[in-house]
């Protein structure tokens, strides 16, 4: 741009337009806004918590016009777009997760449709035991469709959380339920900070749990064996409650949540290596079904 020769104001904005067109296709600041206006296009109307990420994604649409406009070679501007992106698709996640809910309360009508065929399901129960058994046996046949519909869903949850596996999170089933690890890298080396990645992650775990209401999260942090026992024991703590906060401001209710902080006390591989602490260094989130422990 430097070896344009300034003619008038209006040739100069032109034929650095002209410039920036021919080396760039999309700008840093078109490309942060395009991803913002993307996500807010997608967002029903009571989105609040996506609108107050959005507000932040705009924030950072702000300072990165600022400091283009001053440098366009700044090296502070690829990290404002990868939050810029980063913001953006937590609010899409956020609006995804508000869309499930919606659509759970347009479904209230046919929950109560639902509960009057169970009662009528009853009163077939009572015409059974007076003698027709013809009756009876259409109740079993609907108690059995009611019981292969239940576990349909359990199935369709259970596929959705194995969806979740990637570098950062592991997914495995054992005989408490099944278990998401997420790793030590979606924090701040020695602290409780959520990451975005690890936002982003929990957003759309939350959008699960919001459809699927039988299932209870037990919140576990651990850490390795390195620095003190207390420092440890307080720091896993710190960083299952921030994951738990974080879930009970997307939606889910707390009493279905629990956070407890377990230190060094429960490692999965050996302290002694770099790759067995990195191992231990983690967050589980334990996922139970409370239909099953009913039955």
């Amino acid at each position: 741009m430097k070896t344009i020769k300034i003619l008038t104001l209006g040739t100069f904005a032109l034929a650095t337009s002209m410039v920036f067109a021919a080396e760039n296709a999309i700008s840093p600041v078109d490309q942060c806004r395009i991803a913002l206006e993307n996500a807010k296009s997608s967002l029903p109307s009571n989105a609040f918590s996506a609108k107050l990420t959005l507000a932040e994604g705009y924030g950072t649409l702000t300072a990165l016009e600022t400091i283009y406009a001053d440098d366009d070679d700044s090296k502070v501007i690829p990290t404002l777009v990868e939050n810029c992106a980063k913001y953006a698709e937590i609010a899409k996640v956020q609006g995804e997760t508000q869309t499930l809910r919606n659509r759970i309360a347009e479904n209230w009508e046919k929950r109560a449709a639902t509960n009057r065929t169970i009662e009528a399901i009853q009163e077939q129960i009572g015409t059974a035991r007076s003698g027709k058994v013809s009756d009876l046996e259409a109740e079993k046949q609907e108690i059995k469709a009611q019981k292969d519909k239940l576990e349909a869903s359990k199935q369709e949850a259970m596929d959705k959380l194995n969806a979740l596996q990637s570098q950062m999170i592991q997914v495995t089933k054992d005989a408490r339920g099944i278990i998401l690890s997420m790793s030590d890298i979606l924090f701040e080396v020695g602290q409780a900070t959520l990451k975005t990645d690890l936002m982003t992650s929990l957003a759309k775990i939350a959008g699960i749990l919001s459809v699927y209401q039988q299932f209870d999260v037990s919140i576990e942090g651990n850490t390795d064996n390195t620095g003190s026992e207390e420092f440890n024991l307080k720091l896993s703590q710190q960083r299952a409650e921030n994951v738990m906060n974080f879930l009970v401001e997307q939606g889910i209710a707390q009493n279905r949540l629990s956070a407890k902080g377990l230190g060094m006390t429960m490692p999965i591989a050996d302290n002694s290596t770099k790759e067995g602490r990195q191992k231990n260094r983690r967050v589980d989130l334990v996922i139970t079904d409370r239909t099953q422990k009913v039955q």
